[in-house]
């Protein structure tokens, strides 16, 4: 028998030390941890961070190395043919012209100068018809002596580009990476209070079924004990059978109750343990009672400022006018400095040889729009109707979480009234169950009154903890819209 003792006492420690008691802020810590959207939220933090850094280099030069091969199957060739070029001379003047010598022509004297005859024997200006010309001597132009070789061609550059005004573009683009980020982090503190509600709702709800099975057991003790009693009193003809069996079914719909609270208690827990990351079978115990929980804000500034919804909106607005500016820097002229380092084989600066030879290069690039068949104006336009969208959005929510805060308002003084009125009633009904108690025992009550009055006690114990609950959801709510359910 000691054996089956320590054996029972050992299983009952074991269930103890395996039982998890949780505080409200324990389980927010773990669902904040737990959730894929609060990872996601941040990686988009991260995001955005990037993004802006990189915006921020549009300010700085950019260096780039470009290389490339080119093979071509034919060499390029200056000449179509052969060429056959006249002898002349470099005259004083610096032109190429030609002397008595170096011509066939015969001459005459025309106003005390030699000027040539062509082949009819007529005077000719050879300036203008250097057709007539009859040369001596000819150069020979073979065509491979002008054919360059360039199957294989080689091509390396480093170049370095500086804008230097581009219409107040990148400045544009640096503030709306900026917005995008403030975007991101309204986005996690958005996702942040959705998981704390659910959390927080999942939490008070494990904490209602936990009162309400208990609720639930004390009224069958009552009911057992009530079974009990007139069982001993149906022995000694004080009660009729009737009596005992009216107690008898009433005990059943009392087990039902327990067995659907306690179920209901496992599925919460379960639900509760999937949302903070615990295995689902965990037996997890909350600690917090019905007193805990902070007040409300008082009044209705802090929903403007603390919204993460209206934050985003007032973002996206910003960046709608940035956008604006940009599509109106499109009427700017664009301005920006390039230099470089080109090295290429063949060397074209040694006639094409089979090597390598390089080159600096310096640029100034100006690009300024004239007509574009009313392209910019248009985007112009898109980017005002984008801009008057945003603000539109923008009034709307607001004019939604206006109300959405005046209905949280009303709810929290609903659910006063309301666990106030549900207070007074389970007052009432625990005094009548005692009265009902003491007239049973004293026989001027019968079975039915004690049946009834345990099922009123019952009711409004149920509908206290409904009551208390309430108002704290609706105290979790008022939280959520006024933005400042935050971790």
């Amino acid at each position: 028998m000691k054996k089956y003792f320590s054996l029972f006492s050992l299983f009952c420690v074991c269930s103890l030390s395996a039982q998890t008691r949780l505080t409200l802020e324990q389980c927010r810590s773990m669902a904040l941890e737990h959730n894929k959207s609060i990872a996601i939220a941040q990686e988009q933090i991260h995001q955005a961070v990037a993004k802006k850094k990189a915006a921020w280099t549009g300010y700085l030069p950019k260096l780039d190395a470009n290389a490339a091969y080119i093979y071509t199957n034919k060499a390029i060739s200056l000449l179509s043919e052969d060429k056959f070029a006249p002898v002349g001379s470099v005259m004083s003047d610096g032109s190429f012209g030609f002397t008595a010598d170096q011509v066939n022509n015969r001459w005459t004297v025309v106003g005390g100068q030699p000027v040539p005859l062509d082949a009819g024997g007529q005077p000719f200006n050879p300036k203008t018809n250097p057709e007539k010309i009859e040369w001596k001597g000819y150069a020979y132009l073979p065509k491979e002596a002008f054919t360059v070789d360039m199957k294989n061609s080689f091509l390396a550059m480093v170049g370095l580009t500086q804008p230097v005004y581009m219409g107040g573009k990148i400045r544009e683009y640096n503030k709306i990476a900026g917005f995008a980020e403030s975007i991101a982090q309204a986005q996690l503190t958005a996702e942040q209070s959705e998981i704390l509600y659910s959390t927080e709702e999942s939490y008070w709800q494990v904490v209602s079924l936990t009162h309400k099975a208990k609720i639930a057991g004390e009224y069958k003790i009552l009911m057992t004990q009530l079974d009990a009693n007139l069982q001993a009193m149906n022995e000694e003809g004080m009660a009729t059978k009737n009596d005992v069996l009216k107690v008898k079914v009433r005990l059943n719909e009392v087990d039902m109750s327990l067995t659907r609270a306690n179920n209901g208690l496992r599925l919460s827990k379960m639900a509760l343990c999937r949302m903070i990351g615990m295995p689902l079978d965990s037996d997890i115990e909350p600690e917090e009672t019905f007193d805990a929980g902070a007040d409300a804000p008082a009044d209705s500034s802090d929903v403007w400022k603390n919204r993460p919804e209206l934050q985003s909106l007032d973002y996206l607005t910003r960046i709608a006018d940035s956008k604006v500016r940009i599509a109106q820097a499109g009427y700017l002229p664009s301005l920006g400095v390039t230099a470089g380092y080109l090295v290429s084989n063949p060397n074209p600066y040694n006639g094409f040889t089979h090597d390598f030879a390089g080159n600096f290069t310096v640029a100034v690039a100006l690009q300024v729009p004239i007509f574009h068949w009313g392209e910019k104006r248009q985007q112009v336009n898109a980017a005002c109707s984008e801009r008057n969208v945003a603000k539109l959005k923008r009034e709307e929510t607001a004019e939604k979480i206006e109300l959405q805060y005046t209905q949280a308002r009303l709810r929290i003084d609903e659910a006063g009234k309301r666990q106030a009125s549900a207070q007074k009633n389970l007052e009432q009904a625990e005094e009548n169950l005692r009265y009902a108690n003491i007239g049973f025992e004293e026989g001027v009550i019968q079975v039915a009154g004690v049946l009834e009055a345990q099922t009123a006690w019952f009711s409004a114990c149920s509908e206290a903890v409904d009551a208390r609950i309430d108002m704290k959801l609706c105290r979790v709510y008022f939280s959520k819209v006024s933005g400042m359910l935050k971790n």
